[in-house]
């Protein structure tokens, strides 16, 4: 079968193989059971995350991605929610940018009809680290939230999310990706405030904003500190929250992450990799939030093979894509 797996000293190099083995023992015969909880899908589609090339084999195994769209083929005694046939997405990895992955189904739900498998499938960890993040920002309707990075994956997907949970948000991108950002965050008639966003390479309007903004949020979303060009967010962007206010980071530095390991962050900053609280609930949330405000992911859609995998990688560490990368398996 085709896949996306780590190879190199560290696994930290992505490459495509077209010989990877099949995820069960017996191949298609199928007389091996699942596990109650499991179901073998045949992948549709899959998108890529910058999770995937930052960590290294030892922690995720050979095998690349974690979220992914596709069509049930195979179902464990225990998944009767699940039927063959069934269109499902999630977050299900790690090495799930290949034909055929076994899911555990409470990490997965069934495809809404109103999006493709490709949109279906860049879902997963932007919108679920999205999600948390809210979650530990304590951020509900009425909320002023911050989110940095607002064109990226993760960026946009929280523009998203906080716009339609009737937040007032604004976001921090270059000013050329303005345009895009707006047009992608969708509308909600019940918020007078119009989404605000920041240029961040215009010197001037950034010392401005942070003058104004001190003490005027109640979360930062901060998707950018950390990701992999020495940008640090976090000295200068922290006094723009509410003396009560959370701030909630998804990369850092050393000093960051040594602070995490050892309990030793303040109480109202954050920090994770992505989301840890995979699950149904979740995933049906995000995709009534997005429905509400008529907006759906971001794709750049690719094709699986070498070449592709190879440039969508190389476009992910540049750290210039906007939305999301998907690989459409057909």
């Amino acid at each position: 079968m085709r896949a996306a797996i780590r190879t190199g000293l560290l696994g930290t190099t992505i490459v495509f193989t077209n010989d990877q083995p099949h995820p069960l023992p017996d191949g298609m015969c199928r007389t091996t059971e699942l596990k109650p909880n499991e179901m073998l899908i045949k992948v549709k589609s899959a998108a890529i995350n910058p999770v995937d090339y930052k960590v290294p084999r030892f922690i995720c195994g050979k095998g690349v991605g974690f979220d992914v769209s596709g069509v049930v083929e195979q179902v464990g005694k225990g998944a009767t929610d699940f039927r063959l046939g069934n269109g499902i997405f999630g977050r299900v990895g790690p090495s799930r940018s290949i034909d055929l992955a076994i899911v555990s189904t409470d990490r997965v739900n069934k495809k809404p009809e109103w999006l493709s498998f490709d949109e279906a499938a860049a879902i997963g960890t932007a919108y679920l680290t999205g999600m948390h993040a809210f979650k530990l920002g304590k951020v509900k309707e009425g909320s002023s939230v911050l989110i940095i990075g607002a064109s990226g994956g993760c960026g946009l997907a929280g523009i998203q999310l906080a716009v339609a949970m009737k937040a007032r948000v604004v976001g921090i991108c270059s000013g050329k990706n303005f345009d895009f950002v707006q047009g992608k965050s969708g509308k909600n008639e019940k918020v007078e405030n119009k989404l605000e966003l920041v240029d961040y390479t215009d010197e001037k309007a950034m010392s401005e904003f942070k003058q104004k903004s001190v003490g005027k949020f109640d979360c930062i979303y901060d998707t950018a500190t950390g990701s992999g060009n020495g940008e640090n967010y976090v000295a200068s962007m922290a006094k723009l929250l509410k003396h009560d206010g959370e701030y909630v980071q998804i990369n850092g530095g050393a000093s960051t992450i040594m602070r995490y390991f050892t309990g030793t962050m303040n109480p109202h900053r954050h920090f994770f990799l992505t989301s840890d609280e995979d699950n149904q609930t979740d995933l049906v949330e995000i995709t009534r939030l997005l429905k509400s405000t008529n907006v759906k992911p971001h794709i750049e859609v690719k094709p699986f093979d070498a070449k592709s995998v190879a440039e969508g990688f190389e476009q992910l560490k540049g750290r210039r894509t906007k939305g999301k990368i998907v690989f459409n398996m057909e």
